[in-house]
């Protein structure tokens, strides 16, 4: 039989380990949604690069500002819903005119962008390497695979450097024939910090050119973070 000093230990020994099993299962996971924060007040001015190549005409340079700002929220179902505008400035001394006023949302599995009244997943969540996900999962557009890559990776722009971020990445395709990339690279707590669009035909029309990488038509966009009220 145990004696009552013995007995004493045994019990406190077992409390011991519970509590410390309790205290293991209740610390917080890591909320990977805050790489897609959202919250009213926020906002996120971009500086946009846009060519645009054509087989007649020289390159067509444009570079202005795009503002997205969370002006609202709303709760629907359980789901709490923000309103999202979107505007832009042609150049530095012209006014910001609305372009666009987009639902955006996140829960604990994934965030949703409603573009022009289309649902897109832009991020599903546990983030992880071996992650891939459907894009145009709730609408009719062809299925559109994205993935992960450069967790927890640094990144910097200008002079702008972001410890923490994340890229998707999606079509990243180059041949004879043309190219295809998209990239966005996500900063946590931040938001989206750049974007980038490629999508390139090359010349074909006579031997002299086939891969040679000719650009007979196409665009190529990049989008980079130059101000947020989410910037330390």
């Amino acid at each position: 039989m145990l004696k009552k000093s013995s007995l004493y230990v045994l019990v406190l020994l077992i409390f011991c380990i519970g509590e410390s099993c309790q205290q293991e299962s209740l610390a917080p996971a890591s909320d990977d949604s805050a790489y897609f924060p959202l919250q009213i007040g926020d906002y996120w001015i971009y500086q946009v690069t846009q060519d645009t190549y054509s087989s007649i005409n020289p390159i067509a340079e444009r570079v202005y500002q795009v503002q997205e700002k969370i002006s609202s929220s709303y709760n629907q179902n359980g789901q709490l819903f923000f309103l999202m505008e979107e505007s832009i400035k042609k150049t530095a001394q012209a006014d910001w005119q609305l372009t666009a006023i987009r639902t955006v949302y996140k829960n604990l599995t994934e965030a949703v962008s409603l573009d022009n009244n289309v649902p897109v997943v832009k991020l599903v969540f546990p983030i992880a390497p071996t992650t891939s996900w459907n894009t145009n999962l709730y609408n009719s557009n062809p299925d559109t695979l994205l993935r992960y890559e450069d967790q927890y990776r640094s990144f910097s722009l200008g002079k702008l450097n972001f410890d923490n971020t994340v890229s998707v990445i999606g079509a990243n395709d180059s041949t004879l024939v043309n190219l295809e990339k998209y990239r966005r690279v996500y900063a946590r707590n931040i938001g989206l910090v750049y974007r980038e669009n490629v999508s390139l035909v090359y010349c074909q029309s006579s031997a002299d050119c086939v891969g040679k990488g000719i650009i007979e038509s196409g665009t190529k966009q990049k989008w980079e973070l130059v101000a947020s009220n989410r910037l330390p």
